[in-house]
C-alpha cells in the first residue's frame, strides 16, 4: 500500500510504498479506546503550560493517508499512552512522587533557587524510572510497550 504523510508545518513530505501494511493494521489505528473528547478534557487538566498542550493537540491531530484510508497516527499515540496511565498507576504515582519533592527541595529559602530547577527534573525522572521498574517487575508494562512497537511494525 502507499503510505503518505506531511509534518504538520506542511514543509516536508514523505511517501512510500509498503507491503507490509494490510487492512489489519489499518483497523487497528483507526479505533480507540478513548473519544475525541476525552482526549481533549485529558489534554486540558494537564498541569502544564499552553504550548505543551498546544504541542499536544498538534500531535492528536497528526495523520497519514494510507491508500485511501486517513489515519490518525498521533491520536492513536495519545490514546495509548492514556490507557497505560490508566493501566500503570505506579510510573504516573512515581513520577508525580519525585515531582512534589522535587518541589519541596525548590522550596528551601535560597539553596532551593539554585538547586530547584535542577533536582526537580532530576527527581521526576528517577521516580518515572522506579515506577516503571516496579511496573516492569510484573512484565505488563513491558509487554504492553513491545505490542503497541509491533503494532507500528509495518510503518518501520
Amino acid at each position: 500500500m502507499r503510505v503518505k504523510g506531511v509534518s504538520p508545518d506542511g514543509k516536508k513530505a514523505v511517501e512510500f510504498e509498503s507491503e507490509l501494511i494490510g487492512r489489519e493494521f489499518i483497523d487497528r489505528m483507526v479505533n480507540f479506546d478513548l473519544s475525541e473528547d476525552d482526549i481533549r478534557k485529558r489534554i486540558d487538566r494537564l498541569a502544564v503550560s499552553a504550548d505543551v498542550k498546544s504541542l499536544l493537540y498538534s500531535l492528536a491531530k497528526a495523520s497519514i493517508a494510507i491508500g485511501a484510508q486517513v489515519v490518525r497516527i498521533g491520536r492513536k499515540v495519545i490514546d495509548y499512552v492514556c490507557m497505560l496511565v490508566k493501566e500503570f498507576p505506579k510510573v504516573t504515582f512515581f513520577a508525580l512522587l519525585g515531582a512534589i519533592a522535587g518541589f519541596l527541595v525548590a522550596t528551601i529559602p535560597i539553596l532551593g533557587v539554585v538547586l530547584g530547577p535542577i533536582v526537580t527534573p532530576i527527581a521526576i525522572a528517577v521516580g518515572a524510572a522506579f515506577g516503571v521498574l516496579e511496573d516492569i517487575r510484573d512484565q505488563a508494562l513491558k509487554r504492553k510497550i513491545t505490542e503497541f512497537h509491533a503494532q507500528f511494525a509495518p510503518l518501520a
